[in-house]
């Protein structure tokens, strides 16, 4: 990956990675719907008005309305949803840390719209990978009903939207400016969830801190507005496995700001964790190839450098 598309993807790590953190302390006094849809309506009214400054429009196809669709669904108001939700029963840095297993999905995932073949290599790493996810798991699995262990198959079913999303805008959106897809999904979204969120949380009388308004702020304007921009710009440019990268860096950001600003605590097995689905992702992106091609100059020169001196 060149270095203008790493550069970007770092930032977007840091944004979504802070998404963690604003999502627990907003959560604690606004019921989940109602905190996703205010999300999605800040961030569309945000990205609306930013296309009118540009003097873009969302004059789109009705197949590509129709993919709009269909990633509003999937990249926002179920995976949105389900973190919010998950992230009222567990930290927030364990919730970065499954939400990380995005990559290990969007492998298995490829072959189905971009070619992206599920080679061996990937599918070792697919499997270490999860391996992780059941260390996190861990003894939660034989009480499938606790809110701690339905709060964390919440958030791997979230990563499985992430990832649909992004090979399906891999395969499907490329033909418009990043702001009008980023724009035209939040609008779509939020017009899905908005009957849903009145229905169930009844939010009329809803009374928010200071703090709370304030991250809820920020998820609308940077994790959703800005940061969808980033993400479609960034999905046209490079493949969709080299985007899954971003998974190393936020659970990084989200647990350093989890242990800074809300005092959480990892134990052994998230370490462990953490350490196994980091290592599947390595290897499904073929980093340790990578890594290798480059060294492997450096040790050709030092070998002849000693050979001459001989």
């Amino acid at each position: 990956m060149r270095f203008p598309p790493l550069l970007v993807l770092a930032l977007l790590s840091c944004i979504w990675g802070t998404s963690f953190l604003f999502t627990k302390v907003t959560v604690e006094e606004v019921p989940p719907l109602t905190l996703v849809e205010g999300r999605l309506l800040l961030a569309g009214a945000v990205l609306l008005l930013l296309m009118r400054r540009l003097g873009l429009s969302l004059s789109l196809t009705p197949r590509l309305w129709a993919a709009i669709t269909f990633m509003g669904l999937v990249n926002n108001v179920i995976p949105f949803t389900l973190i919010t939700w998950g992230q009222q029963h567990i930290d927030s840095s364990l919730a970065a840390i499954l939400n990380s297993t995005m990559p290990l999905f969007t492998v298995v995932i490829a072959p189905l719209w971009i070619k992206e073949s599920l080679t061996g290599e990937r599918a070792a790493g697919v499997l270490i990978g999860f391996a992780g996810v059941f260390v996190l798991l861990g003894a939660d699995l034989g009480a499938i009903a606790e809110s701690s262990t339905l709060g964390q198959l919440a958030i791997i079913g979230a990563s499985l939207g992430y990832a649909t999303g992004t090979v399906f805008a891999r395969r499907y959106l490329q033909e418009r400016p990043p702001v009008v897809f980023a724009a035209s999904q939040m609008v779509v979204a939020s017009a899905l969830l908005l009957p849903v969120a009145l229905a169930v949380d009844t939010p009329f009388d809803l009374r928010v801190s200071a703090k709370a308004a304030l991250a809820w702020t920020a998820l609308g304007v940077l994790s959703s507005g800005l940061a969808y921009i980033i993400f479609f710009w960034l999905i046209q440019r490079i493949a969709a496995i080299q985007f899954s990268l971003i998974a190393y860096l936020i659970p990084l950001v989200a647990v350093f700001l989890g242990w800074l600003v809300l005092d959480e605590r990892l134990g052994a097995d998230s370490f462990g964790g953490l350490a196994l689905i980091v290592l599947g992702v390595f290897i499904v992106n073929g980093t340790w190839r990578a890594l290798l091609r480059r060294l492997r100059p450096a040790a050709v020169v030092r070998d002849n450098s000693g050979s001459s001196d001989g």
